[in-house]
């Protein structure tokens, strides 16, 4: 089956979980599960090690360097084998065969784009007229739920969590990711009216999988788009802030810094040796760009609000321009 995703087609016998459109064509990349490791006669070395443990005490994660392809391994759970072509994995435990999807689409794949000269910011996408916006968050950050705001109100989605971008025609564009979005039961209760018939993203989360488009939640763009605009997004509480939103014009300069710390897979990328080509790629963007402050009262409540304040941002910022 081949199917699209994150700008590229992925050829593989690998049973998806989550939503991926079909593909057609010769693949950029290939995927399988094999039950031994390919030959380990290649010496490597490790040139990452997560700071983040298992209970035992080993690193989550550890990438290492092998001549011509790299090896991330995740504690206890499945060895992936990457090439600019290809990528096997080797399960190590069977028990969290549920694993290999949730390691494959995000950290896996990110590198594997970032390898390729494709930075992936760690973000949710939308298309408002025609042009990709991001909001720019770590987990819980509340990315997910402006997204969802503005498919709420017809926008589509061209990616949640992870958007790849690349330079094309002389602008900077935002990659599609596939239909599906993963929400926490009260944003998906909030924006879907339930939440208890949506699969789990993992057994040991209550996290949900939001089919996009279709039958689904709103609509799914599947082509890259221009970035009109990227927005850092600071929730606070209202009893204590007040209910105002601010929209607020980040330097060039901030804008490199915020963008590397955004990066879904900053430390493996900077780790073999592309701290100096991000730089660059990420100055220039931030030179072309606009990145803003956004910062608006946490409360669904206030989403329509925020939503109308940053299309009004838009609109002045398509007449500036």
């Amino acid at each position: 089956m081949i199917y699209r995703l994150y700008g590229l087609t992925l050829s593989t016998d690998f049973r998806f979980a989550n939503h991926l459109l079909p593909g057609t064509g010769t693949p950029d990349l290939t995927f399988a599960c094999v039950d031994q490791p390919p030959d380990s006669s290649q010496q490597d070395a490790t040139v990452y090690t997560s700071p983040y443990r298992a209970e035992d005490g080993e690193s989550v994660l550890v990438l290492r360097h092998a001549n011509n392809y790299d090896i991330l391994h995740f504690a206890h759970t499945a060895d992936f084998y990457v090439w600019p072509e290809r990528i096997l994995c080797h399960l190590l435990n069977p028990d969290y065969d549920y694993l290999v999807e949730i390691h494959l689409l995000g950290p896996v794949l990110s590198f594997w784009l970032e390898r390729q000269g494709l930075p992936a910011l760690h973000a949710a996408a939308v298309v408002v007229d025609d042009r990709a916006i991001a909001f720019l968050s770590a987990n819980k950050g509340g990315k997910s739920s402006l997204a969802a705001a503005f498919m709420q109100a017809g926008f589509p989605l061209l990616s949640d969590d992870i958007v790849p971008v690349e330079r094309a025609g002389g602008a900077f564009v935002g990659r599609p990711g596939y239909p599906q979005m993963r929400l926490w039961p009260e944003e998906a209760q909030h924006f879907l009216g339930c939440y208890e018939d949506l699969d789990l993203v993992h057994p040991m989360l209550s996290k949900r999988r939001v089919p996009v488009g279709g039958d689904g939640f709103g609509d799914f763009c599947d082509h890259s788009q221009p970035l009109a605009c990227l927005y850092l997004p600071e929730r606070r509480d209202p009893a204590n802030s007040g209910a105002q939103i601010e929209i607020v014009p980040v330097s060039p300069r901030d804008a490199v810094f915020e963008l590397i710390r955004h990066s879904f897979a900053v430390r493996m990328a900077e780790a073999v040796g592309l701290a100096a080509q991000r730089l660059d790629f990420f100055a220039q963007m931030a030179g072309q760009v606009p990145v803003r402050r956004l910062v608006y009262p946490s409360g669904f409540e206030h989403l329509p609000r925020v939503r109308d304040a940053v299309l009004a941002d838009l609109q002045e910022l398509h007449h500036s321009g």
